[in-house]
């Protein structure tokens, strides 16, 4: 990988201002990226038990009988992995790879991956939205709510990282 061809942070920071006022101009509303994933859950589970699914009141919004993949945030959220890619690629900072220390075996790190993110996912929904949706729309609309989980998220992972020094073992 190429050093020093990452954008500038100054640069990202206002391109996703902009970005912010496009979507908020443009879809009537703010980013956020979790709705899309309940969204492809909800449909997906509903094309395979959709009596059950059909049941949960939760998922009601989220099942639509006419093109139900149609949705604003959908294409948000594949505009976002596309648009990511390209960027690595036209910056010469693609590359799979599998971070991990020495002491960690795949397995566990994908493992340990994949059940973070899911928490993390049941998460934002359970908080009826995810980081993007709660601090940067929620910050840009001046709302109190998305100000403190900013500061919550920042103290909370400053604490966090004291209890988890003895798991740095694992990444050495």
């Amino acid at each position: 990988m190429k050093d020093k061809s990452y954008w500038s942070p100054y640069i990202a920071g206002v391109s996703l201002g902009l970005t912010l006022l496009v979507t908020f101009y443009v879809a009537g509303r703010g980013l956020g990226a979790s709705g899309a994933i309940t969204l492809v859950t909800a449909q997906s589970t509903y094309s395979l038990i959709p009596d059950f699914i059909s049941r949960l009141q939760y998922f009601e919004q989220y099942i639509t009988p006419l093109k139900p993949l149609i949705n604003w945030n959908l294409f948000l959220l594949v505009g976002v992995f596309l648009g990511a890619l390209a960027g690595a690629l036209l910056s010469g900072n693609f590359k799979m790879v599998l971070g991990k220390g020495e002491a960690i075996s795949v397995r566990t790190r994908v493992l340990t991956s994949l059940g973070g993110g899911m928490l993390i996912g049941f998460a934002s929904r359970l908080a009826r939205g995810c980081t993007s949706g709660v601090a940067l729309t929620g910050g840009a609309e001046l709302a109190v709510s998305g100000w403190i989980f900013v500061i919550s998220m920042f103290a909370a992972g400053f604490i966090a990282v004291s209890f988890m020094k003895g798991l740095r073992r694992l990444w050495s």
